[in-house]
């Protein structure tokens, strides 16, 4: 019986002890990966995608041309051309990779369908899809025709993207019967006529006449920017392109079509009416320098790309979100004896490598330094070295230099004029100062003079100390 509840016991203190063991390792453990826990990852940077379609020819039984456009559906000569341009302004901003260009043929139904999943498949939550579209398009009624585009099937198609910027641009007649399809989902749709009117084209300009003002939009970033925060919005290029189109349609010299004369295009726009802010879509960065750099020196590196002074941009333009790093060099060498030498940039920073996720104007201040040689010979000078332009440097040397033969500092010559061993030397341009210095020989004469004495002693004594040993 005692050795059972022994044996109990026993048990007891061993599942005991096992179980603080197993605590203590666990405590261990979460401790050690508290000290060793991986960083987070970093948030991938915002990205932008396009869909952009431009339809020239169609193979349309309806469409009958003469040379002035005038039958019905009138020919429409540059779908083509506005959305290669687009493509091509866009394609430095975003990247040509980002971008699905679909010209004529080889924008079917079933092409612009899978362009579509591509957009759906690549544009992330985070990141700005574009959808452009410039061809023939028809009130309702025609839309029974596979050659017109489908507001609903554009509009089930698109459902697809969930990004959270999505910017529409349609270019073609009754492009205002789209909104309530496509204006949806917190999608941002850019139209260039009502719903009853027809997009034009100026012959001269070689776009529609809507696309053309969106691509100079782009162009004229400054004057787009209607609220000067370096961001383009979607509503800002909207509202630089849409009274520019109404008055190039009623001006009596526009290059229009014979059959569009007297026609009036008004472009609509639809944001969400739960969005309040802009929908930004790009971003303008202007880098300044006050400093005149040799025409072989790198002013600045960009996300790794160096520039040198002839090849700096003036302005950078980015999707908005985006961040880039910013390298200049600390100092540069431009002549014999001058430097530039980095201060700060305009807005305080002090770093020499920063990154910069907003637009706005960037300036990075130099500051020119001189080098100051002096040369001597004695005294120890002091003062040398490199010194920030119209400062005063302090030079000294000691003034007299002990030894067999002295010299005594005799004043400062070259690039400064003076007398005193410690003066203030205006750094206006490179310098170089000579300490001069005079030979005082009196402690030679003496030293001689000494030494010829004790010779003549000694002689003198030799001869009496010979003469005395003679003597005796």
């Amino acid at each position: 019986m005692n050795s059972g509840i022994y044996w109990g016991k026993a048990m007891f203190k061993r599942s005991l002890l096992a179980f603080i063991s197993s605590a203590l390792l666990a405590i261990l453990l979460i401790q050690i990966q508290g000290f060793h826990s991986p960083a987070l990852a970093e948030e991938p940077e915002p990205e932008g995608w396009a869909v952009i379609i431009g339809i020239t020819e169609y193979p349309c039984p309806l469409c009958v041309y003469d040379e002035e456009w005038n039958v019905y559906p009138v020919e429409v000569k540059h779908p083509a051309d506005s959305a290669q341009d687009l493509a091509a302004q866009l394609s430095p901003v975003i990247g040509q990779d980002h971008i699905k260009l679909l010209l004529n043929s080889q924008a079917t139904n079933a092409d612009i369908f899978y362009a579509i999943e591509w957009l759906a498949e690549k544009a992330g939550a985070d990141d700005t899809a574009l959808f452009y579209f410039c061809g023939h398009s028809a009130p309702q009624n025609f839309a029974t025709f596979d050659y017109f585009v489908s507001d609903s099937q554009l509009g089930d198609w698109l459902d697809k993207v969930n990004s959270q910027k999505v910017v529409i641009i349609l270019d073609t007649c009754y492009a205002g019967s789209f909104r309530k399809e496509l204006g949806q989902n917190g999608r941002v749709v850019l139209m260039g006529c009502q719903p009853y009117e027809s997009s034009m084209e100026d012959r001269e300009l070689g776009h529609g006449v809507f696309t053309h003002y969106i691509l100079q939009a782009f162009s004229d970033f400054d004057i787009t920017d209607a609220n000067s925060n370096y961001e383009l919005s979607a509503e800002e290029i909207f509202e630089y392109a849409k009274p520019k189109t109404i008055e190039e349609i009623v001006a009596p010299w526009a290059n229009l079509p014979a059959a569009s004369k007297g026609n009036v295009q008004h472009p609509m726009l639809y944001t969400p009416p739960y969005y309040f802010d802009e929908i930004d879509l790009f971003m303008n960065v202007v880098f300044h320098t006050d400093a005149n750099f040799p025409s072989d020196a790198t002013v600045l590196t960009v996300d790794g790309k160096s520039y040198l002074p002839g090849e700096l941009p003036e302005s950078f333009t980015w999707l908005s979100g985006t961040s880039h790093r910013f390298d200049i060099p600390i100092q540069v060498s431009t002549e014999e004896g001058t430097k530039l030498v980095f201060a700060s940039w305009n807005d305080g920073d002090e770093s020499v490598s920063r990154t910069i996720s907003n637009g706005g104007e960037y300036t990075v201040n130099y500051r020119n330094q001189y080098k100051l040689d002096i040369e001597s010979l004695y005294g120890s000078p002091k003062g040398e070295g490199w010194y920030d332009e119209g400062s005063k440097a302090t030079i000294s040397i000691n003034p007299a230099e002990v030894n067999i033969i002295q010299h005594i500092f005799a004043g400062w010559s070259g690039d400064f004029v003076g007398q005193e061993a410690t003066a203030l030397v205006t750094m206006d341009k490179p310098k170089a100062i000579r300490a001069n210095w005079e030979a005082v020989y009196l402690r030679l004469c003496l030293l001689i003079f000494g030494l010829a004495a004790l010779i003549g002693i000694a002689a003198t004594a030799v001869v009496y100390i010979n003469k005395k040993r003679k003597a005796l």
